[in-house]
């Protein structure tokens, strides 16, 4: 573990209580303090860390092959401006294990700060890696498939890459830096994926807001502005994904001067600047000071499931899980959640994320893989934010209630988009 908790700090009976409540904790927000977003941000790297965190010498942490791509961009930046660098290659995991073989190449280097350049792996092995060494944190997102890179808060995997559990900091990274170039490049399907996690910031930030017992994931109250910045990240998604989608799938990239919505290019491209905003800002945000429930616990089960794991990412993951929170959150009667899940299908659907079992891999006749899913949604604490009591069969009747209403969805509407990016998966 990191050694921090924050609910040693901010809840006055600690971490270990389960499920964990609110007694008499304070609301809590947390954001990284600089976030830089835009075209060509890559190539003034060594201005920002320069200048804004006073760097001299930084390690670099990257996958060999991003390396090979941005190598030469990174080192010009920051030789430009007067920053000696010393390079790790990622090695894939961010186990503990990657984690210490890093700190052990960079425990004399004195360095000012650690950058982990890459996906949401590699920003998390930065994380901790510059937690260990002491040193400032500064995030390179080169994918835009969950809301991890604002966050203070690690995902750690063991050496064979199963789940271990989370490592979480005082503070969020110093620097966060996401260049649009990259992310318009990147594979298509990792963004699409991030609108799944980002969708569902808002719809658990609110659970959390209405049940005065629930947790944000600082282990505090929630705040209304987490909960606002939560709301503001699926309105963003709701008006500009379809325009971003445009924007990144080809052959209705950027070469062409119209995609089949009729909008223009520059129209894509701002809606592109749009939705990597609210999926990386605005839902890391969101869901760590706003907080978490039911849908994350059921994407975070889902992980463990084999055939679920090894063909899907996160976001995809969430997508189903949020589709079963509603249907969980309907049948206990909370207001609105049924208007709610036609619109959050209809939206999953349109851009391809999935809304059945088939979709996500799922076999409900695995008696294994079912037991397996179920008692992991259960031992997430944040499963229990929901404002009722939640039981294993509730979980698994709400998770076939939204499989359900998915094949109902793609009756009406199709799977064409979900085929597009999967293909015969």
């Amino acid at each position: 573990m990191s050694g921090f908790l924050h609910g040693d700090v901010y809840n006055p009976v600690g971490s270990a209580k389960f499920p964990k409540e609110a007694c008499g904790c304070p609301k809590v927000f947390i954001a990284p303090p600089h976030y830089i977003q835009g075209p060509h941000v890559l190539g003034s790297i060594g201005r920002y860390v320069g200048k804004i965190l006073n760097a001299k010498k930084v390690g670099i942490l990257i996958p060999d092959f991003l390396k090979g791509l941005f190598g030469e961009t990174l080192t010009a930046s920051l030789k430009e401006a007067g920053i000696d660098s010393r390079w790790e290659a990622f090695g894939g995991i961010p186990s503990q294990k990657e984690i210490g073989r890093v700190v052990e190449a960079w425990k004399n280097e004195n360095l000012d700060a650690v950058l982990g350049v890459g996906g949401g792996s590699c920003n998390d092995c930065g994380k901790g890696v510059a937690f260990k060494l002491g040193v400032q944190a500064v995030v390179v997102s080169t994918q835009c498939a969950t809301d991890a890179p604002c966050s203070a808060l690690s995902i750690i995997y063991t050496t064979e890459g199963a789940y271990e559990g989370g490592w979480t900091y005082p503070q969020s990274p110093n620097l966060v830096i996401v260049d649009t170039d990259v992310i318009l490049n990147a594979p298509s399907r990792s963004l699409i994926s991030g609108f799944g996690d980002a969708l569902s910031t808002y719809y658990e930030a609110r659970t959390c807001w209405e049940n005065p017992k629930a947790l944000s994931m600082c282990e505090a109250r929630p705040t209304a502005t987490a909960y606002a910045i939560g709301e503001k990240s699926a309105q963003m998604l709701y008006d500009n994904a379809e325009k971003a989608m445009a924007a990144v799938l080809k052959p209705d990239g950027p070469a062409a001067k119209k995609a089949k919505n009729g909008s223009s290019e520059e129209e894509n491209r701002e809606a592109l600047e749009m939705v990597v905003e609210a999926n990386t800002l605005l839902s890391g945000i969101g869901f760590e000071s706003g907080g978490l429930a039911a849908s994350h616990a059921v994407a975070q089960a889902l992980s463990w499931v084999p055939s679920v794991h090894h063909k899907h990412l996160h976001g995809e993951m969430v997508s189903m899980g949020l589709l079963t929170m509603l249907c969980m959150e309907d049948a206990q009667g909370l207001k609105g959640r049924k208007e709610e899940l036609n619109k959050v299908g209809e939206f999953l659907v349109k851009v391809g994320l999935p809304v059945t079992w088939k979709q996500i891999h799922f076999d409900p006749d695995d008696k294994e893989s079912v037991s397996t899913f179920l008692d992991k949604a259960m031992i997430q604490w944040f499963c229990h934010n929901e404002p009722f009591k939640v039981t294993k069969d509730m979980i698994f009747e709400a998770f076939k209630g939204a499989n359900d209403f998915g094949e109902t969805l793609i009756e009406m509407h199709g799977d064409g988009p979900y085929m597009r990016i999967h293909g015969g998966a």
